[in-house]
């Protein structure tokens, strides 16, 4: 299946996050006696709902699925809905239940070899958030109860008080203003997937397009 995802994304855009913890998880067991085919791409057409391929700017259930195979959350799910590693191979939470600490995998990359790192993490959730952005999603972050977040969309607090931290490159740390029991799975919604800073900075409203990644 991680085959077939990379070729669905590398046809659609360029942006895939190697080593998809997410496309193993689809993949059924195998039978006895079963054998995959050797050619393991799958094409398919897409209608022209899809707006954008930012995790971001996303609104629609269609530019979600298309997301969902292009970048990878802290965790997904499986095909039967069950949370899996995405990004995230584990995490802690403290006794007050309100700080998250996600461990990532150093081997993430994204599809120009660079890793996918803790402060994609914190750029992506604060951007989220961000009056400048007007996302339709900003909403879905206060949902999560991240610190601050609600203040953040209101204009009454700078995106840089959002509860989230790089710990280092590998550790993203994520505060709560009260605990929430479902707090981890909601990390499976497209909207806080990471996106590349650097990438993002450089090209602005273009760099989800082909060859920018």
């Amino acid at each position: 299946m991680r085959t077939i995802l990379n070729s669905i994304i590398v046809a659609s855009c360029g942006l895939v996050m190697a080593g998809s913890a997410f496309a193993a998880s689809l993949t059924p067991p195998l039978q006895p006696g079963e054998r995959l085919a050797d050619n393991q791409t799958l094409r398919y057409w897409l209608l022209d709902a899809i707006k954008t391929k930012d995790p971001q700017k996303n609104e629609s259930v269609e530019g979600s699925n298309v997301i969902r195979q292009l970048f990878e959350g802290l965790y997904n799910q499986d095909s039967q809905g069950a949370l899996v590693p995405g990004v995230a191979i584990s995490h802690d939470v403290s006794d007050d239940r309100l700080t998250y600490t996600f461990h990532l995998r150093p081997e993430a990359r994204w599809s120009n070899g660079e890793p996918v790192t803790a402060q994609d993490f914190v750029y992506a959730w604060r951007r989220l958030v961000d009056p400048a952005l007007a996302s339709v999603y900003a909403w879905y972050e206060a949902l999560m109860n991240v610190k601050n977040a609600q203040k953040i969309i209101d204009g009454k607090a700078p995106p840089s008080e959002l509860g989230v931290r790089a710990v280092d490159a590998h550790t993203f740390e994520v505060t709560l203003n009260s605990p929430v029991p479902y707090f981890v799975k909601m990390t499976a919604n497209a909207s806080t997937f990471p996106v590349p800073q650097s990438v993002v900075e450089k090209y602005g409203d273009e760099w989800t397009k082909l060859g920018h990644l």
